[in-house]
């Protein structure tokens, strides 16, 4: 339609009526690209917020999940620190477990964060979507930070292998028992070799806490900014950790 005013415009030289048209013509393509644009401006804003509802529910899990990672880890660490103590002080009396204490004493908690949204911001190349330039400077230090504890507690996890074995090797199974282990007091108390081994274990354990409490509050503190971010609510979370899982 416009082209055949166009066409009937230049053959009676109405040069007005070429102009007018020409005009409405770029009008009409300023406006659907304005149109376009807006749409996925709109697009990029839903996105944006389905990502930050995403990462708040990852961080809320993943303080959680850290705290019963530290919690779990400190409770191992601390009966079998009462154990050693027993051992080097010469105090069968004061042992209160069965054994299975010092083989937690060995364990490293890894990292239970949830990772899928953060992979799909930092690495998937969508921080772009995120408006507000301090709350995504905000996300990519807290990912990096993440990566570089999770690198430092493997490098732990190398670290407890000989003292693994050095401490697990002198216990005994008990028969019948699958998860029960047993141990002679007298010779493990007189076993240099094995109390060294157990309280290089339990400085271990001791960073593993540490790392993990501090991961923990990094997740926190990143949840209530973005719980601030999409008008969640900011207080503090709650989680339920129970006593012992020894």
């Amino acid at each position: 339609m416009i082209l055949a005013r166009i066409t009937k415009a230049l053959r009676e030289q109405n040069w007005l009526a070429v102009a007018i048209e020409f005009v409405i013509v770029i009008l009409g393509v300023v406006i659907g690209f304005q149109i376009t644009e807006w749409r996925a401006g709109q697009a990029d804003r839903e996105s944006e917020r389905t990502y930050l509802a995403r990462l708040h529910q990852d961080m809320v899990q993943s303080t959680c999940a850290l705290q019963l990672d530290a919690h779990v880890t400190n409770d191992w660490h601390r009966r079998a620190r009462q154990t050693l103590d027993a051992f080097l002080t010469d105090n069968p009396e004061a042992v209160e477990e069965g054994g299975f204490e010092l083989i937690a004493s060995t364990r490293i908690r890894t990292s239970s964060l949830s990772r899928a949204t953060l992979n799909e911001l930092v690495n998937g190349g969508q921080m772009n979507l995120i408006a507000d330039s301090q709350l995504r400077a905000q996300i990519a230090e807290a990912d990096a930070y993440f990566a570089s504890m999770e690198e430092l507690i493997q490098v732990l996890v190398s670290a407890q292998d000989s003292f693994l074995r050095d401490v697990q090797n002198r216990l005994e199974p008990v028969p019948g028992e699958v998860y029960a282990v047993t141990y002679d007091f007298q010779t493990l108390a007189d076993d240099q070799e094995f109390l060294n081994a157990l309280g290089h274990a339990l400085r271990v354990t001791h960073v593993n806490r540490v790392w993990l409490n501090n991961m923990a509050e990094a997740a926190d503190e990143l949840r209530g900014v973005l719980a601030e971010a999409i008008s969640e609510e900011t207080g503090a979370l709650e989680c339920d950790l129970p006593e012992s899982l020894l």
